[in-house]
């Protein structure tokens, strides 16, 4: 054996997950048998239903018939009223599903039956008109004789009754009461099904019983993982068979008698020469569910006694009486409902037989699974393994969808159920076994290619380092000898690794060269600095100290060399933000010039949030990276690289418009609507894409030297807010915010209008529309007070631009701009007036 596993181990593993499939097919798992149930109860929700006639009505004893007639049990003269109000209605039959296995407890009818034996042993005339009159008021109160009376007048009514399963049967058949044996059915014997058997019965009180039309078990079949999907069709109860509840409704709504059935435990019941109902061995039908819960009509008990649902819907139909209200009974876990009523179950289960509708279990079915373990064991054995894995993989599809289309379609188009379930995880077990070994195998004999050749190590090493993988390429390039060529390609290794600031693993790098060659290029002086560089830096600020670009965490290599982010070389810094700094950087790809934006999540955040944080970051980041309009700043690029996110946007050739807020160096009332009018036009196009950038204010817009407005920091401002909210911090004070971004209600492209009628004003004026002495004061005023009129601050401001920004600031955003592009077309409309009345007017200074 151990010789197999040397030589063939795949052949070895095959055989084991064979033979232990075997044995599991012997003895059965239950967990394994309830995912076999699971796929049972998938096929059967695919079942095709044929469009029967709807036979079958259910009158419901539900929650709201209990709230309005009272707890239960009720009293019985409810259910001889609904059994009266039936008859009327001529259903064909009637199945009661309630047991009632004792008398009626009345102590008025106990009193009235002592008076009246007294009365008997006086034998006077007197006593007996009295007697007379007493026998009276016993009838009136004698709901049994009235419920009795009821039934055989419907002489219709199919009742239920329950067998208490036992271990051993009686042979008793001369001491059961005749009236059971009428019940019952023949059936053959068969040794290899007898299904459950019973030596006690709970029966109908007497007078029910005799005025029955006849009687059928209610026992319930439950599989191993509680549902139920089958019905007891025949119950041995000490040598008779007694039929299902379900059962005995079918075969009399089809007059079907007890001597024309023909009954084989654990095989079928024949009912007719063209319907024959196929059992398992436990002598049990697997019940095809018409559909879900709610598939039959169902009416209340209490609107059908007071005569609310018209006659006509049972007439001639299959009426069950059945509870479903909590406490009474619990709902029934099906294939197809998870609370499926009693009533419903059994309605079902007649539907079935009256439709034909059966699901057969074969015989054969067990050996046929052992059939498929022993195929399926061949196959991973001694097939799969000697296959490419390309080849293999499809065979092994081709048989995942052999297995399942085929047991799918067996059991939806012919209602033959196979068990596929052993024989399916085996083959899945053998396949990922052999592919795994196989693989193992591969790698082994790899990794033993490439300790013997160093061209293929020295190729993978470029390979990586090409790819930024940088210690998985120092990795090989070490089992490469160290000749000229390749201390140059290890001198190129340790540059990057300055360049992703990594100083210690550059620093490896310096002194294995030095190892083999200490003057090189001066490795052992650059391995110097790169330590003295990486013991200045506090780690967890990663902060450095001294070097050539003051206190900047990135420039300060220490060595001379550019850092990169990504693929970007950063070239200078050109200012510093609310969570990080922003460099001059070069796509050296392309040659072009970008600017990247730092954030250090690290900073402020806890390690767990901060990739949270990080995993957002790139989310926004994404979206504004769809964005391209003409006024705003287009995004490249986005990553990360230890303890840095980055974007990488377009440069920007210009300045903010934080300057043109100042009174002294305020703008031209008319350049000022353009570039509001631009803002807007670029802020429709992101919200028409769903994004709203938060953080509109003139930090956040740029206007370049040509004169083009570039709106920036599309996506940063949800993370800024977060920031702000993780560390209990406000950088900056929020005097453009709106009233709801302040409230902290889910904001649209609306909070954008707001804080762009806040800069509006800002830029007519040189004030801002809200002012507090603090935060909380500033807040207040933006969230109730009335903005000022702007023509108190600059009374040349046109009175429709005081319009624009009014409508822009409301409180109530529902009365707010909608859009921007409704903004911005009433500013270039404005505009375009402005325009006209100037040129009129230099037409008419120069006639």
């Amino acid at each position: 054996m151990k010789g197999i596993f040397k030589k063939q181990p795949a052949i070895f593993l095959g055989l084991m997950i064979t033979a232990v499939f075997l044995v599991l097919n012997i003895v059965r798992i239950d967990f394994l048998d309830a995912l076999e149930l699971k796929f049972y109860d998938i096929r059967m929700g695919h079942r095709e239903v044929p469009a029967g006639s709807e036979d079958i009505v259910i009158v419901d004893i539900d929650d709201s018939s209990i709230d309005k007639l009272g707890g239960w049990p009720w009293p019985r003269a409810l259910i001889t009223r609904c059994i009266e109000t039936l008859h009327q209605a001529g259903p064909r039959l009637i199945g009661l599903n309630v047991i009632y296995s004792e008398p009626q407890e009345s102590s008025g009818l106990k009193q009235l039956d002592l008076l009246m034996a007294l009365i008997r042993q006086e034998q006077s005339r007197s006593g007996e008109r009295i007697l007379r009159a007493m026998t009276t008021a016993r009838n009136e109160l004698d709901n049994d004789s009235k419920l009795a009376d009821a039934l055989r007048t419907a002489g219709n009514v199919v009742l239920p009754v329950f067998l208490k399963e036992s271990a051993v049967v009686a042979d008793g058949r001369k001491e059961t009461d005749p009236d059971i044996i009428a019940q019952s059915l023949d059936a053959a014997e068969n040794e290899t099904g007898q299904g459950a058997h019973s030596n006690e019965i709970t029966l109908p009180i007497p007078p029910f019983f005799k005025a029955a039309r006849g009687v059928g078990h209610v026992n319930l079949a439950y599989d191993v993982d509680g549902k139920v999907r089958r019905d007891a069709l025949i119950y041995r109860y000490r040598d008779l068979y007694i039929p299902s509840f379900p059962l005995k409704i079918a075969t009399l709504s089809m007059d079907i008698s007890n001597s024309q059935i023909q009954a084989v435990p654990g095989e079928t019941v024949r009912l007719s020469p063209d319907i024959t109902i196929p059992l398992t061995q436990a002598s049990e039908m697997l019940v095809s569910f018409r559909g879900a819960e709610g598939t039959f009509k169902r009416y209340s008990f209490f609107d059908v006694i007071n005569n609310k649902i018209p006659s006509d819907i049972f007439r001639g139909k299959i009426v069950l009486i059945s509870p479903s209200a909590a406490g009474i009974m619990n709902p029934l876990t099906t294939p197809v409902s998870g609370r499926m009523s009693t009533g419903e179950f059994t309605a079902n289960a007649i539907w079935s037989i009256l439709n034909k509708q059966f699901v057969r279990q074969p015989s054969w079915d067990r050996m046929a699974g052992f059939g498929m373990i022993a195929f399926i064991g061949l196959l991973t054995a001694f097939v799969l393994p000697r296959m490419r894995a390309v080849l293999s993989g499809l065979t092994f599809i081709g048989l995942v969808g052999l297995l399942l289309g085929s047991a799918f379609y067996l059991f939806v188009s012919e209602g033959l159920w196979m068990q596929i379930t052993y024989p399916f995880l085996q083959l899945i077990l053998g396949y990922i076994g052999v592919a795994s070994l196989n693989f193992l195998v591969t790698e082994s004999d790899k990794e033993k290619v490439e300790g013997e050749s160093a061209e293929t190590n020295r190729m993978l090493g470029l390979s990586f380092q090409s790819q930024g993988m940088l210690d998985m390429a120092f990795d090989k390039l070490r089992k490469v000898p160290v000749d000229d060529e390749m201390k140059a390609v290890l001198y190129n290794l340790a540059l990057d690794y300055e360049r992703k600031r990594q100083f210690n693993k550059a620093a490896s790098v310096y002194e294995y060269i030095e190892g083999h060659d200490p003057e090189y290029r001066g490795v052992a002086e650059r391995k110097s600095k790169l330590i003295q560089a990486s013991e200045t830096m506090v780690f967890g600020d990663n902060f450095l100290t001294g070097g050539t670009a003051g206190n900047d965490p990135l420039l300060s290599t220490g060595t001379g060399t550019r850092p990169t982010l990504g693929r970007y070389e950063i070239q200078k810094q050109l200012g510093k933000g609310a969570m990080g700094v922003v460099y001059l950087g070069m796509d050296p790809r392309i040659n072009r010039t970008t600017a990247i934006k730092t954030f250090r999540f690290a900073d402020d955040f806890e390690p767990e949030e901060a990739e949270k944080m990080k995993q957002k970051f790139f989310r926004e980041a994404e979206s504004a990276g769809t964005l391209s309009h003409p006024n705003i700043v287009t995004i490249y690029d986005a990553g990360d690289e230890q303890d840095l996110a980055y974007i990488a946007m377009e440069f920007l050739d210009g300045e903010d418009l934080q300057k043109y807020t100042k009174k002294k160096n305020l703008m031209p009332m008319r350049k000022v609507i353009d570039c509001v009018a631009d803002i807007a036009e670029g802020l429709d196009y992101a919200h028409e894409r769903g994004i709203v950038h938060r953080d509109i204010k003139p930090a956040n817009v740029m206007i370049l030297k040509s004169g083009v407005i570039k709106i920036t920091d599309f996506g940063i401002a949800r993370i800024t807010a977060s920031s702000q909210t993780q560390t209990g911090v406000v950088k900056g004070t929020p005097h453009y915010m709106s009233p709801e971004q302040i409230s902290g209600k889910k904001v649209d492209g609306r909070s954008d209008i707001f804080s762009l009628g806040t800069m509006l004003f800002q830029m007519l004026t040189g004030e801002l529309p809200f002012r507090g002495d603090s935060p909380a004061a500033l807040m207040h005023q933006i969230m109730n007070v009335r903005q000022p009129d702007p023509r108190k601050a600059n009374p040349r401001i046109l009175k429709p631009l005081v319009a624009i920004i009014d409508k822009a600031l409301e409180k109530d955003r529902s009365r707010r701009y909608q859009r921007a592009i409704h903004m911005a077309h009433h500013l270039r409309a404005l505009g375009k007036k402005i325009d006209e009345v100037i040129a009129r007017k230099k037409v008419s200074d120069q006639a």
